[in-house]
């Protein structure tokens, strides 16, 4: 047991400090991942108000058609004798009773028509049929569109480590706590108008439609849904409010919802880049602090600058081992560009703030010397 622990004391010495303060390394990486998007889609407000206007000019005015009822009644019980009764009563002469002696035709019985006006129409029943599935595609959207939008994004890190480096114990132990909430606003506001006002203005319009005559009137019916494919009707193809109805009809049927849900919470052990990034972080805050300390001559702080960079180097060319030179020095140039902008950028906002206090004071100078001259 002693000449093992000998031979390991004889490896350490011939290991430089970098290499025993890895190949001692101990250390673990927990996370606990608690992700959660939710983000609610309006544009199907947009449409079913675009829409409305439309549907209800229909509606004020819907389109009839005439029916003729025809029926063979006795004389006395005709209502109106019509060019057609005639007609018909030349064709069937056997229901004529007697002719007089004048010439005057005396019938038994005669055609009776009885013309009534109906809404049951192929295009009313297409607005009927729109209106219901309207409902029920609204009445979804409300109950799967409930809440607001919002991320959250809470991550929770814990990295432990130790190691060992010529008889030297070293330890750490980070917590890091990143948590954001970010409330979304409704993009559901048109005018002044919030979105929650637009939603019951559709309701109230949508439930006001289903009390109109069209509407009463097919549902006693019970009149048969259509279905698509739509008929290509001359009223459906030429009316500007059925075109726009359609367009609806259309929206609705081929509907995908653009809302995004999602969800990533688990917890678990990293041994991948990011454990690797912290046991890197660690043998770097290793090296400033030997450095900081065991050197007080001119020019450490240089060296230790230039034993960091090596190193961040080095981890940088063992993550990428086709790293060249000159991809090297693009990035390096991009980040000392980035960063001596964000530099000026505070400068900038550091006399600022020096720049509205002077004013701030030299008003305030101003002020009581005005006052003083003044009282003198």
């Amino acid at each position: 047991m002693e000449e093992e622990e000998l031979e390991k004391l004889e490896e350490d010495e011939e290991l430089d400090d970098e290499d025993l303060f890895l190949n001692n390394l101990n250390s673990t990486l927990f996370i606990k991942r608690d992700y959660d998007l939710k983000f609610l889609d309006y544009e199907w407000v947009d449409k079913i108000e675009d829409v409305l206007p439309y549907i209800d000019n229909i509606l004020r005015n819907p389109k009839r058609f005439i029916i003729n009822e025809e029926e063979i009644v006795k004389v006395e019980l005709s209502r109106k004798v019509t060019v057609e009764s005639v007609i018909h009563l030349t064709q069937h002469t056997n229901l004529i009773q007697k002719i007089e002696d004048n010439g005057d035709v005396k019938p038994s019985k005669i055609l009776n028509i009885n013309k009534e006006e109906s809404l049951d129409t192929y295009e009313n029943r297409f607005i009927f049929t729109l209106l219901n599935n309207l409902r029920l595609f609204f009445e979804q959207r409300l109950e799967e569109s409930s809440g607001e939008s919002y991320c959250l994004d809470k991550n929770v890190l814990q990295y432990e480590a130790n190691t060992k480096v010529h008889g030297e114990d070293l330890k750490i132990s980070v917590d890091l706590l990143d948590s954001s909430k970010e409330v979304k606003e409704h993009l559901g506001w048109k005018g002044n108008v919030s979105l929650e006002d637009r939603l019951k203005m559709i309701k109230t319009q949508i439930d006001g439609f289903f009390g109109t005559e069209l509407m009463t009137i097919l549902a006693k019916l019970h009149v048969p849904p259509v279905r698509s494919p739509i008929k290509k009707t001359n009223v459906i193809l030429k009316n500007p409010n059925f075109r726009k109805a359609e367009e609806l009809w259309n929206y609705i049927q081929s509907f995908e919802s653009k809302d995004k849900r999602e969800r990533d919470k688990r917890d678990y052990f990293d041994r991948g880049v990011l454990k690797n990034e912290y046991d890197q972080a660690f043998l770097m805050a290793y090296i400033a602090n030997k450095n900081f300390i065991s050197s007080s001559r001119s020019g450490s702080e240089t060296e230790i600058i230039n034993l960091m960079f090596k190193r961040l180097v080095d981890n940088l060319l063992d993550t990428d081992s086709e790293l060249t030179e000159d991809k090297l020095k693009e990035l390096f140039n991009k980040q000392l560009v980035s960063i001596k902008e964000q530099n000026i950028k505070k400068s900038k906002n550091i006399f600022k703030i020096i720049d509205n206090r002077l004013d701030r004071e030299n008003k305030h100078l101003e002020d009581i010397l005005t006052k003083l001259r003044r009282d003198g």
